[in-house]
């Protein structure tokens, strides 16, 4: 391992299947891990997005979005989500 190298604890079938993953990708399991670290926003960086967007649509249309609009878009995009697991 490199000097920038470390390693994580997991189980084997999860082992397994990062390594079946990045074979049929030809790609690393690091890499594959990379990507997916990448690719997956944080809490924070889930809030940062949404303040963009609010700011966005506030300076294209002149319209603020309430607090109220927000938390039953946000449960529409949740129920959304449950439906999406449970198929």
């Amino acid at each position: 391992m490199g000097e920038q190298d470390t390693s994580i604890k997991t189980t084997r079938a999860v082992r397994d299947r990062l390594k079946t993953l990045a074979s049929e990708r030809n790609t690393t399991m690091n890499d594959l891990l990379a990507e997916l670290v990448q690719r997956e926003l944080t809490a924070e960086e889930k809030e940062q997005r949404a303040q963009q967007a609010l700011e966005e649509i506030r300076q294209s249309t002149g319209l603020a979005v309430s607090d109220d609009a927000r938390a039953r878009a946000r449960s529409f995009l949740q129920s959304l989500g449950r439906e999406h697991h449970a198929a």
